[in-house]
């Protein structure tokens, strides 16, 4: 599954991972197994968000799964490209 990326951090300095995919914001939800290291953060019309509770979670994500890592442009440019797949719907 292709998987694209955008770390990022909280408002209280947490980070967090932004995920996407062609396949839609369910096929991320569904792909990425649950975890006690990492809080998923699925709002209605921004793309999922991996909190990490514990530290390294952000980088075993992307690692495990093969995330591609974006750079702000990067991400922009796809999140234009997906369109409303990028985006959790409830």
């Amino acid at each position: 599954m292709e998987l694209y990326g955008l770390r990022s951090i909280t408002h209280g300095w947490g980070r967090l991972l932004h995920v996407v995919s062609p396949a839609g914001a369910q096929a991320v939800l569904d792909h990425i197994e649950a975890g006690e290291a990492f809080m998923v953060i699925a709002t209605p019309g921004v793309p999922v968000q991996y909190h990490q509770a514990k530290g390294g979670t952000v980088d075993v994500l992307i690692a495990r799964y093969g995330i591609v890592e974006l750079d702000l442009a990067g991400w922009e440019r796809k999140k234009a490209e997906l369109g409303v797949a990028a985006l959790f719907q409830s």
